[in-house]
């Protein structure tokens, strides 16, 4: 008969390495900088965190510090509301159950007074609970993580000209500080082991027109002031995809026809604008795209009309930055050469209505904000 033992000191054998812990932490890639339409830059990455003991566990707080300072500590409501299960990204108020993965969107808003520096790494160290006595409870060394350190890209973002043009553009689903954005929480598995963020930068773009993002009740595309809205080039640069043959859906409905990852753009149109550097514009109108493969493009030309095709529930632009020729590869972070912010809107205004918050302001070379509303001007 084998049997497998923990031996403990004075037992005659090995001790357990007091460095044993219920949560294994990874982080899904380097921290990434870009300048908020709040006067802020923002560090954005996750966390991983998988709990491989036994029982379940509670976490008590995240406690992130660079350049020798504390700037970032979740604890309590805040934690839980950032604490996502990996998959359904619903909220797990801080307990992570046995064999179960969670990711934690870490957003670090540095003070104003830091202008556009940023420090080069960030450390992350996570405490947490293991309630009650369970078994074997005795081989967890400690109730601490301490992350290895993350690496900031020092690249500053890429600076673009604005994909649309006129007032009432809402960014309705975007980067930074809620972490219950979709946009800000996909993570997903690669083919070669790793994770991919694919949206965290990706902005989808409304419009607002005296006060509703749609008219009637909403269940045709033409209620909605975004639908048929031109698409412009943000960069001089080459085509490289430019599908236009996907149907529009009706708003608030299920597509169908997605059954590869190409599907959930929907009519779609990619431009190279640099080295890793592609523009995403998904969910196009069908029969709209202008552009084709292997056209160079010019900054301000035309490229296509907002439409409601792909993975969708209602008209708008998907726009992205990504690293590889792909809409799903990793998110980069852009700024806009150019904008008037109008104001942030409600998140409890009673959908059609949007309530902004006026706040006006002229905005270089920043990135709007999830719920910000913006004037786009040409590039």
């Amino acid at each position: 008969m084998v049997a497998s033992l923990f031996v403990w000191p004075g037992a005659g054998g090995v001790s357990v390495a007091r460095t044993t812990s219920a949560l294994r932490v990874q982080t899904a890639g380097e921290s990434q900088r870009v300048h908020g339409s709040d006067g802020r830059e923002h560090l954005e990455y996750d966390l991983v965190i998988t709990n491989v003991f036994t029982a379940g566990v509670t976490l008590r707080s995240l406690e992130v510090r660079g350049d020798g300072r504390r700037l970032l500590r979740l604890s309590g409501a805040r934690l839980g509301a950032a604490t996502l299960r990996l998959g359904t990204f619903k909220s797990t108020r801080r307990k992570v159950a046995p064999a179960v993965t969670v990711v934690i969107p870490v957003d670090v808003a540095l003070p104003r007074s830091a202008g556009r520096s940023v420090p080069g790494r960030l450390t992350n160290r996570i405490s947490y609970a293991i309630p009650g006595n369970p078994p074997l409870v005795g081989v967890i060394g400690s109730t601490t993580v301490h992350v290895p350190p993350v690496r900031v890209d020092r690249r500053a973002p890429v600076v673009i000209a604005s994909p649309l043009r006129g007032s009432g553009w809402l960014n309705a689903n975007g980067c930074c500080d809620d972490p219950t954005s979709p946009h800000r929480h996909t993570v997903l598995a690669t083919s070669t082991g790793g994770y991919v963020t694919p949206e965290v930068f990706a902005i989808d773009w409304q419009r607002i027109v005296k006060g509703v993002v749609f008219t009637g009740d909403g269940s045709k595309n033409t209620d909605y002031p975004t639908f048929g809205a031109p698409l412009y080039a943000v960069a001089n640069g080459t085509v490289v995809r430019a599908v236009d043959d996907m149907p529009d859906i009706p708003p608030h409905t299920q597509n169908p026809s997605l059954r590869t990852p190409d599907d959930f753009g929907g009519n779609h149109v990619i431009l190279k604008i640099g080295p890793r550097r592609y523009a995403c514009y998904a969910h196009l109108k069908a029969g709209s795209v202008r552009v084709r493969p292997g056209q160079h493009v010019h900054v301000g030309q035309r490229i296509g009309q907002a439409g409601n095709s792909g993975n969708t529930t209602g008209p708008h632009l998907h726009f992205g930055i990504q690293r590889r020729p792909d809409c799903l590869s990793a998110s980069e972070p852009f700024e806009i050469d150019r904008f008037k912010l109008q104001g942030m809107a409600d998140p409890n205004s009673p959908v059609p209505h949007i309530k902004v918050v006026r706040t006006p302001r002229r905005e270089r070379r920043s990135l709007p904000l999830n719920l910000s509303v913006a004037t786009l001007t040409p590039g």
